[in-house]
């Protein structure tokens, strides 16, 4: 087991020790892709304050951390794992520490549908994966998509074929073992076939508090007339870094449907950025994040806007007690071309201390004339008329703040087309008020 802390130089120095030993080591075109990004990293190193798209959040505390590469690990039992949705409706695939668990995933996948490993897929090098579905656009602004294309060990192929109608919802778990300190960089691709539904949840949980880093690097396609709901719960524990960046093509007259859902982590940083392609495509960018202590949520959009006749939304709350601070950096570009675009953006955070902090950054950039855009932002502390009110109907203080809370969050949790998950969400932000150190009293 090496041991590294994690800055540019030891990153740069853990990929020269394990490059041989990467999956598709064998392939020249891919051992070629994983130089030139190691390249560009040490070109451009970790982000820092300078770097704009990262201006409010610093990777120092990451950088005081010392990880080792990880290990194969499994839990005991597949009962110990935790599961957002029953068996009876939904399937699972299970990563432990970054790596795919056949063992503890779901054996059956519903028709229409299938599921390879990225490893087993480089080390059979006999897919369709090649230089081009592995490339970013402007690759430069992504420093760690760089890294995570360079030390790429495992993530997933998902693809769905046209004219599918998924009934149940894929899970996908990503558990830290708890065993050790480890970072691991998932690459994972989703293909939607024209004419399909799908619902696909991803989960982030670990068992026990040791700290480990996350860098995982999604992209995904939504072809013609086809709908992606695409929610997200990150629940990892509060010694944790997770950074994520997932890129989305929406074609023809499709849809991109997401949902966050943020209570954990140290740090946590989720980036979307969408490319709307086709005339009548859409995307939805919706969530709640939560933090206490001293968390840091991230949430980084963009949207491009390249056709006519598109639309976006996005609707993100955030609440934040004790020393937490939130970062809300949303872009929507509308492009000359792309005439009768609607585009909206709305971002709101309730305040539950006085140190606690949140930082946004809204812009829209519009080369069109005939256009419908808005954003807003808005935080602030909790309302003291509508406190007063509760408490002069008999509610205690705590009661009172819970439920305006409560209040604040579901009425972003109502974008949520599946009614079990919003159940679910709901259950979650219920939880996180009761048992946060930091709750209201």
């Amino acid at each position: 087991m090496v041991t590294l802390p994690s800055d540019k130089e030891a990153f740069i120095a853990h990929y020269d020790q394990s490059k041989d030993r990467l999956p598709g080591n064998n392939l020249a075109w891919l051992n070629e892709i994983r130089a030139k990004n190691i390249a560009l990293f040490n070109d451009i190193g970790l982000p820092t304050a300078k770097t704009e798209l990262w201006k409010f959040t610093s990777l120092n505390p990451l950088k005081k951390q010392a990880f080792s590469a990880p290990e194969t690990s499994e839990p005991a039992a597949n009962d110990e794992l935790p599961r957002l949705m029953d068996s009876a409706s939904s399937v699972r695939l299970v990563f432990i520490d970054g790596n795919y668990s056949d063992a503890l995933s779901d054996s059956t996948l519903p028709t229409g549908v299938t599921m390879e490993s990225l490893a087993a897929v480089l080390d059979n090098g006999n897919s369709d994966l090649n230089q081009e579905r592995l490339s970013r656009p402007r690759a430069e602004e992504q420093p760690l998509v760089a890294l995570n294309t360079a030390l790429m060990a495992d993530g997933y192929i998902l693809s769905i074929s046209k004219d599918v109608s998924l009934e149940k919802t894929i899970e996908i778990l990503h558990l830290g073992s708890g065993k050790a300190e480890s970072t691991h960089h998932t690459r994972n691709i989703i293909s939607v076939g024209s004419s399909s539904k799908a619902t696909i949840i991803e989960h982030n949980a670990d068992h026990g508090e040791n700290a480990y880093f996350s860098n995982a690097a999604t992209d995904i396609s939504v072809n013609e007339n086809a709908t992606l709901h695409h929610y997200r719960v990150q629940a990892s524990n509060k010694s944790a870094f997770l950074v994520s960046s997932t890129e989305v093509e929406v074609g023809k007259g499709a849809t991109y449907d997401s949902f966050l859902l943020n209570t954990g982590a140290r740090l946590a940083r989720s980036e979307i950025n969408v490319s709307l392609a086709a005339e009548n495509s859409a995307c939805h960018l919706n969530g709640t994040y939560m933090g206490t202590d001293d968390q840091h949520c991230d949430i980084t959009t963009r949207v491009d806007h390249k056709t006519p006749h598109t639309t976006c939304d996005e609707v993100i709350k955030g609440v934040l007690a004790g020393r937490a601070r939130g970062v809300f950096q949303g872009k929507i570009i509308v492009h000359e071309q792309a005439q009768k675009t609607v585009g909206n953006q709305s971002h709101r955070a309730m305040l539950l201390s006085d140190r606690a902090e949140v930082d946004v950054k809204p812009e829209l950039e519009i080369f069109a004339d005939d256009v419908i855009c808005s954003h807003g932002c808005t935080s602030g502390q909790i309302d003291e008329d509508a406190l007063f009110y509760l408490r002069s109907r008999g509610l205690s203080q705590e009661q009172a703040q819970s439920l305006l809370v409560n209040a604040f969050l579901a009425d972003a949790v109502e974008a949520v087309q599946n009614e079990d998950l919003k159940d679910l969400f709901l259950v979650r932000i219920s939880d996180w008020l009761e048992n946060n150190p930091n709750k209201p009293a």
